[in-house]
């Protein structure tokens, strides 16, 4: 901003940050005002708790839905410190010795009143010059509104692809262990295919543990680039109206180009292997499962408790009712003690649905969550348009494509195992390796909503 124009300007129109004129200003609690981007730059990696830069009270972070805005105000105040200004320090035009308070868009230029009817212009079209410097500003401040929100949701995305990052290798290592301990339930001819299966898995992992380290440094580069674009817009807004008339135009369309690139967090899937044989296996313990219609009105909270995991910290908001009538379990009339046992439940093209054994002292009770004991589930459930795939407990999340139709599951009591397959494909979905039963399992269903 022209120096002339701050030293005629009342403190009171002045940030105390960047000591320059006001740009899109906000008042936090103590009572201090400041330019909204100086105080989201500022406060961007700041401790907490953050505190006013003048006064450092307390204050509540930056959020952009609750900015209180004062442009009409500051509007006003600008345009009467300007009238005080010397005569010198206004665009004065030197052939009419008239103020230049006209833009013309054709050639970008300021006018005076006579000048914007010589032949030259009189043709074209003329603004006011506060009026299109105003247009252009509120632009630009739509624009970095936008560009610090899109920061913002960059930032959630990285967040997301480390958390992915830190557990990608243990979930890849503990898959393997899962498939090595079914292959040699089948005949030994299939050891060739076991191998192949391990290979392309570990390969497959790799692969995908790089991309997501390739997208982290990509969402990396893209923060540091919209916070140097949120720089220049502010800058931008701080010229003179005649060089933010000319300039605007390249600050705008690069600011437009980079949010239409902003890089999406991965959601990775391992491919379906088929297993041969393993089916046949599983059918020489094959029960057939009946539920007990008196259970049927038990409803228990787990899908509430898995949507509330998935959907934290940014959806904190969502509803969260453990009484739900859309979720009823059904708990089968047999129990086992003892045995191998394999039945098949269709889930069709559900969503939402929960398989799986537990503790028979859980069909008296009102509150099985995720990390409760004696709980063996596998559960699809659907989160913003996304089906995902978790065992429990404890839960952990199986980056495999979703089964529909029938999911077989076996239980071999003696040995501690519980697997779930994908009966359509004739391959492992996950299972529970050396769990210790001493207490009887009662099968278990739930569906959601569609």
């Amino acid at each position: 901003m022209d120096s002339t124009f701050v030293r005629y300007a009342p403190s009171l129109l002045i940030c105390s940050i960047c000591k320059d004129y006001f740009t899109d200003p906000v008042t936090i609690n103590c009572g201090h005002s400041f330019c909204t981007p100086c105080l989201c730059l500022l406060w961007e990696d700041a401790q907490h708790p953050t505190r006013c830069p003048v006064c450092r009270a307390v204050s509540p972070r930056m959020d952009l839905k609750s900015i209180i805005s004062a442009e009409g105000q500051a509007r006003a105040k600008k345009e009467s410190v300007a009238k005080k200004l010397p005569r010198s320090a206004r665009q004065v035009c030197w052939i009419h010795q008239a103020l230049k308070n006209i833009f013309c868009p054709t050639d970008k230029s300021l006018l005076c009143l006579q000048c914007s009817h010589s032949p030259g212009h009189t043709t074209h079209i003329h603004c006011p010059v506060s009026q299109v410097a105003e247009h252009c500003r509120e632009k630009l401040l739509m624009q970095m509104k936008s560009i610090w929100k899109n920061r913002q949701r960059n930032q959630r995305n990285i967040n997301k692809e480390y958390n992915l990052l830190r557990v990608w290798q243990g979930f890849v290592n503990l898959r393997m262990v899962m498939i090595k301990a079914e292959y040699p339930k089948v005949y030994q001819y299939l050891h060739k295919e076991k191998q192949k299966h391990l290979e392309s898995l570990a390969i497959e992992g790799k692969i995908i543990f790089h991309r997501l380290r390739r997208n982290v440094a990509r969402m990396l580069q893209m923060g540091k680039l919209l916070k140097r674009i949120y720089e220049e817009l502010k800058e931008m807004c701080l010229k003179a109206d005649v060089h933010l008339l000319q300039d605007l135009g390249d600050i705008m369309k690069r600011s437009q180009l980079v949010q239409a690139h902003l890089p999406q967090p991965a959601d990775p899937q391992l491919s379906e292997w088929t297993i041969t044989g393993m089916s046949e296996r599983l059918n020489n313990f094959r029960v057939y499962i009946t539920f007990d219609d008196k259970m049927r009105n038990y409803r228990v909270p787990l899908f509430e408790d898995l949507r509330r995991l998935q959907c934290c910290p940014d959806h904190q908001d969502l509803p969260h009712s453990p009484a739900s009538p859309q979720y009823k379990p059904s708990w089968a009339a047999q129990t086992f003690t003892s045995g191998k046992y394999y039945w098949e439940v269709d889930v069709g093209n559900s969503q939402n649905w929960i398989i799986g054994l537990c503790r028979e002292s859980w069909t008296k009770r009102h509150d099985m969550l995720l990390n409760s004991e004696g709980i063996f589930l596998l559960l699809c459930v659907n989160v913003d348009d996304h089906c995902r795939l978790f065992s429990a407990s404890p839960p952990l999340r199986h980056y495999i494509p979703r089964p529909q139709g029938l999911v077989g599951v076996f239980l071999d009591y003696e040995f501690g195992i519980v697997s779930f397959v994908n009966v359509a494909k004739s391959s492992l979905i996950c299972n529970f390796l050396s769990c210790s039963f001493s207490f009887p399992l009662r099968p278990f269903i739930c569906y959601g909503p569609k």
